[in-house]
């Protein structure tokens, strides 16, 4: 949690109103470090009610406490936090409240410089359910509700519907989207299994009724399909069918210009709108160029395009930038380039997905001629 030091200014030497004292309070007990600053604070207050800097001793200090923050940002091994709290506490107190406290000159604004670590996504998505309720979905066990016989609940792995009844009649959707730094797993009425993606949209019936099961996806998701001869599963995406009855494979359609459907085992369909079915094997990549409607096949190595659902990232001969954009969604961050071109910078590499970024930054570092710098949440990339 962020804190305006402003309002930390005002509890030492006037007072709070209600609102603002629940706000320090809660920064308060997040941190046995920030009660210990804060004490730190208060009692430098206290022994120095007439300290006061000049101009030229208060731009010093400022351009020392950010040196000591940059610094922080290097020793991106380490639990930053930890690190910098370490900092405030035993070098800097003296410089935090000589600059935010007893300066002449206008308010200083809060600013965020970025100090604790940036962490890797987790499991959570908002349900959308047929009526329009909107539910919030993470780690938690949950029973959700019945809905003409198919039980919805949440697991500790993945959201799932169970058809207890053979009802054919029953036509409700439900809607799962995954924000940026997020990712969720759905177990479909029928069996099949859904790996959901940062930023993406599912969309899929409670149960499949008629002579075909068909989801709607925006984003990027891996499907394990559960095999039914008589009754084919259908992915619809951007003008175009993936028709499949019992497979594994990758569908990406986050590119504005192409769409990838990677196939790891089975069989399947690729068909635009209008056109006719494009046949898969394993290992072969179907890419629809969203442009011309038309579609290509090449043989793949599949795990750089399926990695992403067991926890890893293969990266093989990747642009910095293609690399960057993934990154971008599963940590949401934003990244700077100082040079456009340092974008087409190759790199290839196995990294673990459930990893601070700072860490994966580093290994791409080591390996390529780009290096990174973390402000905030914010990448920027020079060389």
């Amino acid at each position: 949690m962020k804190i305006d030091w402003r309002l930390i200014k005002r509890s030492l030497v006037s007072s709070l109103d209600e609102e603002d004292e629940r706000v320090l309070e809660t920064w308060l007990n997040e941190s046995k470090k920030h009660r210990e600053l804060y004490d730190n604070m208060k009692r430098f207050v206290s022994e120095r009610e007439d300290f006061h800097l000049d101009e030229m001793t208060r731009k010093r200090f400022k351009r020392d406490f950010e040196a000591r923050m940059n610094m922080a940002y290097k020793k991106r091994n380490q639990r930053l936090w930890v690190k910098v709290m370490s900092y405030a506490a035993m070098l800097v107190i003296p410089v935090i409240v000589g600059v935010l406290f007893w300066s002449r000159q206008p308010e200083i604004e809060a600013v965020d410089y970025g100090i604790g670590p940036i962490e890797h996504g987790v499991r959570k998505a908002t349900l959308v359910l047929n009526d329009g309720k909107v539910l919030s979905l993470d780690t938690s066990r949950m029973f959700l509700k019945e809905i003409n016989g198919v039980s919805v609940h949440t697991s500790d792995q993945a959201l799932v519907y169970v058809d207890s009844l053979q009802d054919e009649d029953v036509q409700l959707q439900n809607r799962l989207i995954t924000p940026k730094g997020g990712e969720y797993t759905i177990m479909l009425a029928d069996g099949t299994k859904v790996w959901v993606n940062a930023n993406t949209e599912i969309r899929y019936p409670v149960k499949f009724s008629g002579n075909e099961r068909r989801v709607y996806l925006e984003g990027e998701a891996y499907f394990e399909v559960a095999k039914n001869v008589t009754k084919p599963f259908i992915v619809e995406a951007n003008g175009m069918e993936v028709k499949v009855y019992g497979t594994k494979f990758n569908l990406n359609t986050r590119r504005v210009d192409q769409m990838h459907t990677t196939l790891v085992e089975g069989s399947v369909s690729v068909k635009p709108r209008g056109q006719s079915e494009v046949m898969l094997k394993p290992n072969q990549q179907a890419i629809f160029n969203k442009l011309s409607g038309r579609v290509s096949v090449r043989d793949v190595d599949v795990m750089p395009y399926v990695a992403w659902h067991q926890g890893n990232y293969y990266f093989e001969n990747k642009s910095m930038g293609e690399i960057l954009d993934e990154l971008s969604l599963w940590y949401d961050i934003q990244v700077f380039f100082m040079n456009p071109e340092m974008k087409n910078e190759r790199f290839s590499g196995y990294l673990p997905r459930y990893e601070q970024i700072d860490g994966l930054l580093s290994l791409i570092e080591k390996t390529s001629h780009v290096r990174f710098e973390i402000k905030g949440r914010v990448i920027v990339v020079r060389k």
